[in-house]
């Protein structure tokens, strides 16, 4: 997906990949494998081998594996010399931004040189690529999308063309849920390409990246399913297809699909003989993992997983500050997450004197919050309001920092996460001291904070902003508006307990019992696998049972299909 090449994304566990530095001429040979789907396209050369590992780089291109797509362009390159289009994967696999500037500028001049006498596809792909090799991708943006549209209006056929296009252009969506400017141009091209090739990976893995984050992830649910018989050795696909099914509720088969990412990453590290770090799509799969174990109530499994990432952030030196404290607050958000707050204001984690700026606030910011919530949870309440002002401290000087490049955590990113959880830490507090009128103010700020954060930032830290305004309106005496906001909850994540858990709780208050039974049983079919210690389960059977032994089959919406009856979960 081109896009992922060009533009910032979620910063990664580590920064650096093990090639950053090394000439394309001389990265190491890849080898030919299975497993990566099959997009093909013919280009100007007679040397098989350099045809094949052109169009492993596409695939590879596509599927937002960029290090081993530029590796199997550069041979490809080195397989045929006179291969014009094996530069031009180079010059796009190197991505945006100052750093590599002049080696993409290097292969697009070597591609232009060599396209004279190929095809006139061939022609037309290179000459879309200088205006970003030359200009980057908001400067060359209108160069590269109107050459696009000739070329594909001149060979109408090119499935590569079109799905290139269609991956530049997905912008994702605003804060207000509103598509960015070439969304809808891209799922256009994207619904047409699924009809006319079904079998394609990078197909179903753009069309997953372009719908993961709409209001219908749904709609990308076959292609998350499909990706994993279509690519089941690239880790980056089963990553995307693994946050579809997280994010429309299918927290099982997600679960399979993130560990089948780490697992994949694994083998191809082994078969490289590279360190933790050069994997592209763990360190994210593992984070995922932990989310995805605490909305099914795993609380044991989500820990175990965010040891593991810690430990593959040890396995590497020198130490990643990075990875550190993205290890350290996958841990400390599991123990968040289940209300174990004196385990997540012990994590203790030393960074070395030169991590940067971005790494110490962010760790800070999540042991300040952590604090805050286990003083606020144990009543002592000007001890939260000081960690408050501490996080309010916090973030002015960070967002006044210069941007990071490349995948290197941002300091203004962070300083927008820590404002987040310092408004819903303050607002909580505020709503303890039964001021709700101040409370709701803060808690509204911290939604549109919430709403206002950037895809490629840190996540946060902080509990849902309207999780903990729906528990301030519930304190309040204002149930039907929590309604609203719980609903809206499970609404995005329908597989998460912990949202289906608040839906219940607000029906409880507002005297709806009969809903809130049916938001307990599909609380209970979420968490059918939970730790059963978990003091949710017991709240949930004891209300069901006290409503004179409601199963859960008869209390379920019917969305919510039931593979356990509540009578067969032991107490």
């Amino acid at each position: 997906m081109l896009t992922r090449h060009l533009r910032a994304e979620d910063p990664s566990l580590f920064p650096s990949t093990p090639w950053d530095d090394v000439p394309d001429l001389e990265l190491p040979t890849p080898p030919l494998r299975e497993g990566l789907g099959r997009a093909h396209l013919k280009v100007s050369t007679r040397v098989p081998l350099a045809q094949a590992y052109f169009d492993q780089g596409l695939r590879l291109l596509h599927l937002g594996w960029g290090a081993e797509a530029r590796r199997s362009f550069a041979e490809a390159a080195r397989r045929d010399p006179t291969l014009a289009m094996a530069y031009w994967g180079l010059a796009l696999t190197r991505g945006a931004g100052a750093r590599f500037a002049t080696d993409r500028a290097d292969a697009i001049h070597k591609a232009l040189v060599l396209s004279e006498g190929i095809s006139d596809a061939e022609q037309r792909y290179i000459v879309a690529a200088t205006f970003l090799a030359d200009k980057g991708p908001a400067n060359g943006r209108h160069g590269f999308v109107r050459e696009m549209e000739a070329l594909i209006d001149s060979f109408p056929e090119d499935a590569e063309a079109r799905l290139l296009l269609a991956g530049f252009l997905s912008d994702g969506y605003e804060s207000d849920g509103r598509p960015g400017a070439g969304q809808p141009y891209a799922q256009a091209l994207l619904r047409e390409l699924l009809r006319t090739h079904p079998h394609h990976e990078g197909v179903h893995y753009t069309w997953v990246q372009v719908m993961v984050e709409s209001a219908r992830p749904e709609a990308a649910l076959e292609s998350a399913r499909r990706l994993r018989l279509l690519a089941p050795r690239a880790g980056t696909a089963l990553l995307g297809s693994g946050r579809l099914l997280l994010r429309t509720g299918h927290t099982r088969e997600a679960r399979e699909v993130l560990e089948a990412a780490v697992g994949a990453d694994d083998a191809w590290l082994s078969q490289e003989s590279l360190p933790e770090s050069a994997a592209p799509a763990a360190g994210l799969a593992l984070r995922l993992l932990v989310q995805a174990c605490a909305d099914a109530g795993r609380y044991g499994e989500a820990q175990t997983w965010a040891r593991r990432m810690r430990q593959r952030v040890e396995s590497v030196t020198p130490h990643s500050g990075q990875a550190l404290v993205f290890a350290a607050g996958a841990l400390s958000g599991a123990h968040l997450r289940f209300g174990f707050w004196r385990a997540a204001a012990d994590l203790r984690v030393e960074l070395a004197p030169e991590s940067s700026v971005a790494e110490r606030g962010l760790l800070t910011g999540m042991e300040a919050y952590a604090r805050g919530l286990r003083a606020l949870e144990a009543g002592r309440l000007a001890e939260a309001e000081r960690v408050c002002d501490e996080l309010d401290a916090l973030h002015p000087p960070l967002s006044e920092e210069r941007k990071a490049e490349q995948r290197l955590l941002c300091p203004r990113d962070v300083a927008r996460v820590v404002e987040l959880a310092a408004c819903e830490l303050r607002g909580s507090l505020e709503a303890r001291q039964g001021d709700f009128a101040r409370a709701e103010a803060s808690l509204i700020k911290a939604m549109r904070l919430e709403r206002r954060l950037r895809a490629p930032g840190p996540s946060p830290f902080s509990r849902p902003a309207r999780e903990t305004l729906a528990r301030s309106r519930m304190r309040g005496g204002r149930e039907d508006k929590a309604v609203e906001l719980a609903e809206a909850l499970v609404k995005e994540r329908p597989g998460s307990g912990h949202a289906w858990f608040l839906l219940a709780e607000v029906h409880v208050a507002r005297g709806s019992f009969s809903e809130a039974a049916s938001a307990f049983a599909a609380f209970l079919e979420c968490w059918r696998d939970a730790d059963q210690q978990l003091p949710e389960l017991r709240r949930a059977r004891a209300f069901i049972l006290g409503r004179g032994g409601v199963s859960v089959a008869a209390a379920m919406p019917v969305n919510v299909i039931p593979l356990r009856p509540l009578e067969n979960v032991s107490c």
